[in-house]
C-alpha cells in the first residue's frame, strides 16, 4: 500500500497532467466554447496542483515533471483531434475527469490522510463533479458527431474481423495469392454494400420509434450519413486484412501477416470503442482480439481439413 507521500506525489502528478493538457488544448483549439471551457479548467486544475504541491512542500510545483504516459498524451492531442474530431475529444475530457472523481472519492473512503488533508479533497471533489458536468453536457451537444464517429469505428472493426476470417480459411485451400486477394475484396465490397444498408435501416426504424415513443427525435444523425461512414470503413478493414495477399504473400506467411496488420489495427479501434462506450479498454481489446483471432483460427482448420480430407487446392 503507497505511503502518504507517495499518494500526495501522485494526485499532485496528475493534477498537474491535466492543467498542461487543458493548457495544450486551450492553445490549440479553434472550437471557441470548448476553449472558453478548458481556459476555465486548466485554472481550477493548477489550483488542485497548488493545493497538493503545499502538502508536499514544493515550492515551484512548474518544475515538477510529469509521467512520461502524460506527456505523450500532450503530443497525440492534436493527432487525435485532428482525425476524429471534437466530439471524440470531449468525450476523452469527460472520460478522463469521471476518472479523476472516481480516484478522489476512492482516496476519501481510506484512511492513509488525516482530517485536514481530507478536507481539502472534498472542496476538490465538488470542483471535479463540476467539472464532469460541464464536460457532459459539451459531449451531449456533439452527440450526432460522436455517433458518425461510432459509425466509422463498429464499420472498421467488423471489416476487419469478418474478413479476416474468411481469407484465413481460404488461404489453407487456395494456392494463389491473387485468389484469396479478389475473394477477399470481392466479399469485401459486398459486406460494405450489406453493412450500410443495415446501418440505414437501423438508424431510419430507430428514428421512427423515437418520433413515435417521444414526440419527437433526439439525435441530429442522418441515416445516409451512418451508412456511409459504416460502409467506407467497413471496406477499409476489408483492405487492411487482405492485403498481404493483394502484395502476394500466401499460405502460412499471407495469414500471419493479415492476423498481425488486424491485431494492430483492432486494437486501436477497439480502444476507440471503449472510450466513446465508457468501457474497460483493456478488457475491450482481449475481448474483440479474442473474437477475431478465433474465428480466422477456425476458418483456418476447416479449409486445411478440407484441404487434407477432400484433397481440394485452389489454384
Amino acid at each position: 500500500m503507497p505511503g502518504k507521500k507517495e499518494i500526495e506525489e501522485r494526485f499532485l502528478e496528475d493534477e498537474l497532467s491535466d492543467y498542461r493538457l487543458y493548457k495544450t488544448i486551450e492553445g490549440e483549439e479553434k472550437d471557441k466554447t470548448l476553449k472558453r471551457l478548458v481556459a476555465k479548467l486548466s485554472k481550477t486544475e493548477f489550483k488542485h496542483a497548488k493545493i497538493w504541491g503545499s502538502l508536499l512542500g514544493e515550492k515551484n510545483i512548474e518544475e515538477v515533471e510529469i509521467p512520461f504516459k502524460a506527456r505523450l498524451r500532450l503530443l497525440t492531442y492534436p493527432i487525435v483531434r485532428k482525425l476524429l474530431g471534437i466530439a471524440f475529444v470531449t468525450k476523452l475530457l469527460e472520460r478522463n475527469e469521471a476518472k479523476g472523481l472516481e480516484e478522489y472519492k476512492e482516496l476519501l473512503a481510506g484512511k492513509e490522510l488525516g482530517s485536514a488533508e481530507l478536507e481539502k479533497i472534498r472542496g476538490i471533489i465538488g470542483d471535479e463533479e463540476h467539472h464532469e458536468k460541464l464536460l457532459l453536457e459539451q459531449t451531449q451537444k456533439h452527440e450526432a458527431r460522436l455517433n458518425y464517429t461510432k459509425s466509422i469505428v463498429f464499420g472498421m472493426n467488423d471489416g476487419l474481423v469478418e474478413i479476416l476470417a474468411v481469407i484465413a480459411g481460404l488461404a489453407m485451400v487456395a494456392t494463389s495469392s491473387i485468389i484469396v486477394a479478389i475473394s477477399g475484396i470481392i466479399v469485401g465490397v459486398s459486406g460494405t454494400l450489406s453493412m450500410a444498408a443495415g446501418a440505414y435501416i437501423s438508424s431510419k426504424s430507430e428514428k421512427v420509434v423515437e418520433t413515435s415513443l417521444n414526440g419527437k427525435i433526439s439525435t441530429q444523425t442522418k441515416p445516409s450519413k451512418e451508412a456511409y461512414y459504416t460502409g467506407i470503413f467497413y471496406f477499409l478493414g476489408a483492405v487492411v486484412a487482405t492485403y498481404p495477399f493483394i502484395l502476394g504473400a500466401v499460405g502460412y506467411v499471407g495469414i500471419l501477416e493479415s492476423v498481425v496488420s488486424v491485431a494492430i489495427v483492432l486494437s486501436v479501434a477497439s480502444t476507440l470503442i471503449a472510450i466513446i462506450s465508457d468501457t474497460s479498454i483493456k478488457r475491450r481489446i482481449i475481448e474483440m482480439l479474442t473474437v477475431s483471432l478465433g474465428a480466422a483460427a477456425v476458418t483456418a482448420i476447416i479449409g486445411l481439413v478440407v484441404r487434407i480430407v477432400f484433397g481440394i487446392a485452389i489454384s
